[in-house]
């Protein structure tokens, strides 16, 4: 495959990392200093601008599979995407940090396809719809949703008084409907096996059926709460706002969003129907106290500052609010917020190239979720019509692969040994990183 990556930024140069060693790479940059930061990259990278058809058509963009525009300008970006599709029918994947050309390049179902571009990348607002997801679940730090709702990926930290830890998980009453695909310690995700022992600290993925999921986490994790009732936003930039947004919507969510500006404390407001916003400082315990932070049962920081949602995500800690979950600007920042004990850091730039690496990657594979910072992913397989009914037992599947859940017609399964896989089923499957090329193959 060939992809063409418009603009040498930090995205840009993410994209080039983890395609390079797979994929042929052209990068187009007019900034001499960040063309050599490609320098020690099997890359090719052209001087010049991504919006001149002349020079897309010189650098061989006819012979393209993908063109993924990426620069820190939107008008730059649209019009490259534009021109790209004059010189070859390549997939376009846009990025903008606005949302006037989210809302207007986007077509009516959302696919983003206005004027020929295919792919419409706001990180923010994908950064605001992984916020939502993990908001609404006590306690987890990582939540998923496949097959429009029918299974559900959960991450929990487990405590060390929590009945999983210490117990092989063969012994564990894991209940029907659920299944643990992944465990972390030490940064090193492992698909577990019937004798791994859990410990104190270690992350631990489940997959399943929400329903009982939920029955799960009461059981094991000690979660007697079964909604999120009230929920603190700091920072109402264009994630803060678009989360808001999304948890007004339907959930009966009780909202406080904290503002330093008082300008764009009156733009929120006048967008939102039911939060409650404050104009101040969120890392200012007085106005914390006085307006009872501490009674909510998350806290979300999202200013563009990391220093800032660092300090009120440790207020927050002490203030002893169950979940903290913390924007992350700068990537390097991210085992730092970790150290400290913030529950989920999140960065928009690493959700954003996420979201499009799912789209590049596995040819008739969907890419579904990508887990731990790319150390595993959720691929979605169709059993081929020649694949001989099969218990999964018997599959002898390449270490580091569990099947998650097999969807059949309307039906759900989440399987164990005994159960089968038969042609025709729907397969969402976990897999390593290391697997992911044996496990397509396989297949």
């Amino acid at each position: 495959m060939r992809i063409f990556i418009a603009g040498g930024g930090e995205i840009g140069l993410q994209f080039a990392r983890q395609l390079s060693e797979e994929q042929d790479i052209v990068v187009i940059e007019s900034d001499p200093d960040a063309v050599r930061r490609f320098g020690g990259l099997d890359v090719q990278v052209i001087q010049g601008s991504a919006a001149s058809i002349d020079l897309l058509e010189g650098a061989g963009l006819c012979e393209a599979d993908e063109f993924i525009a990426c620069s820190p300008s939107d008008e730059t970006n649209l019009v490259a995407c534009l021109a790209a599709k004059q010189v070859a029918p390549v997939r376009t994947f846009c990025f903008v940090s606005k949302e006037v050309y989210y809302e207007s390049f986007r077509s009516g179902d959302g696919e983003g396809t206005v004027l020929g571009i295919d792919h419409i990348i706001w990180p923010q607002h994908l950064l605001a719809e992984e916020l939502s997801r993990i908001v609404l679940v006590p306690e987890a730090i990582d939540v998923e949703i496949f097959a429009k709702g029918r299974v559900w990926l959960l991450e929990y930290r487990l405590q060390g008084d929590s009945p999983l830890v210490g117990v092989e998980l063969q012994h564990l009453r894991i209940p029907r409907g659920t299944l643990v695909v992944a465990s972390v310690r030490d940064d090193n995700l492992h698909v577990p096996r019937g004798d791994t022992i859990f410990a104190d600290g270690d992350k631990v993925v489940f997959m399943g059926k929400r329903r009982h999921l939920a029955k799960l986490a009461q059981r094991f994790l000690g979660r007697e709460r079964h909604r999120v009732e009230e929920v603190t936003i700091v920072g109402g930039g264009n994630v803060g706002l678009a989360l808001a947004k999304i948890l007004e919507t339907g959930v009966g969510v009780r909202l406080k969003i904290i503002e330093i500006s008082q300008e764009r404390c009156e733009q929120i407001a006048s967008q939102l129907s039911h939060a409650t916003v404050l104009h101040g400082d969120g890392t200012d315990i007085g106005l914390l106290q006085e307006e009872q932070i501490g009674q909510s049962d998350v806290l979300v920081s999202v200013t563009r500052d990391d220093e800032k949602n660092l300090l009120c995500s440790l207020l927050a800690h002490q203030m002893r609010i169950p979940k903290i979950v913390t924007r992350v600007n700068r990537t390097a920042n991210m085992k730092l917020f970790e150290g400290v004990g913030i529950d989920v850091p999140l960065n928009p730039r690493v959700t954003a190239i996420q979201a499009v690496m799912n789209f590049l990657r596995g040819t008739g594979v969907q890419m579904l979720a990508t887990i731990e910072h790319g150390q595993a992913h959720v691929l979605e397989f169709v059993v081929p019509d020649d694949f001989p009914v099969t218990a999964i037992s018997r599959l002898s599947l390449p270490p580091g692969v569990i099947i998650g859940a097999i969807l059949r017609g309307f039906h759900t399964i989440v399987p164990r040994g005994p159960d089968s896989i038969e042609p025709g089923d729907h397969l969402l499957v976990l897999t390593t990183e290391k697997a992911r090329e044996a496990i397509q193959e396989f297949f």
